[in-house]
């Protein structure tokens, strides 16, 4: 995330919610609001116009499930960081905002909004904002999943890496190895170029690479591409 102005886009339907969001964020230099909306529609057409560093977003929305809204964000439009600032507090909730692409939960229950600006500051120092509660919901799911013991070959030549990018993140990456331009991309992916930009960012971010050659090479060493 860049260290300068941090945009904030705030997905909440609630009227009262919304107004501590606004009191809370308005007024710091360091932050611009770039929008609260009521709808997962009316955020997506703000996202799509827009570049957004970090979202809240309530999961109870009228128009959608935001547990797939959290998914389009990250994959489809490229918001950097992800928050779930919600009333639903279970282990599956938790669990699918996570792997949906949100790097915080915050659950309304035992949190207060008024510290909104810190949970900025935790993802601003690369960390994960986690309300207690939420925090032990997945501690009390991750003791009760079991344990089972991995079958290692001895045939195998290196351990697997876990692929770092999202699954748009690497079709993206897919199509830069095949000598496209971001404007090409953004036909084939029908996103604008602003949003190949920002996959790209990140890819370069997640790789630890600054450019086209290295992105492609690192990931054949890592089995994201074949090998070159």
């Amino acid at each position: 995330m860049n260290t300068g102005e941090t945009t904030v886009l705030v997905v909440e339907p609630d009227l009262d919610t919304q107004r501590v969001y606004r009191q809370r964020l308005i007024h710091d230099p360091d932050i611009k609001l770039i929008g609260i909306c009521s709808s997962i529609a009316s955020a997506t057409a703000l996202l799509a116009q827009t570049n957004c560093d970090i979202l809240f977003t309530e999961l109870n929305l009228p128009d959608g499930d935001g547990l797939d809204f959290i998914r389009r964000a990250s994959e489809d439009l490229a918001v950097q960081s992800i928050v779930a600032v919600t009333s639903k507090n279970s282990a599956a909730d938790i669990a699918t905002a996570i792997e949906n692409g949100a790097v915080g939960y915050i659950t309304k229950q035992d949190s207060d909004l008024h510290d909104v600006g810190n949970y900025i500051r935790i993802l601003r120092a690369h960390g994960s904002p986690m309300s207690p509660t939420a925090a032990r919901v997945l501690v009390d799911a991750l003791r009760r999943k079991p344990t089972v013991k991995p079958v290692v070959s001895v045939a195998a030549s290196r351990p697997a890496v876990a692929n770092p990018l999202s699954p748009r993140e690497t079709e993206v990456l897919n199509l830069l190895a095949r000598g496209m331009s971001f404007a090409e991309i953004s036909s084939v992916l029908n996103i604008s170029c602003h949003t190949v930009t920002a996959h790209i960012k990140k890819i370069y971010r997640k790789l630890q690479v600054h450019s086209r050659g290295e992105a492609v090479y690192e990931a054949a060493q890592l089995g994201i591409l074949p090998a070159m």
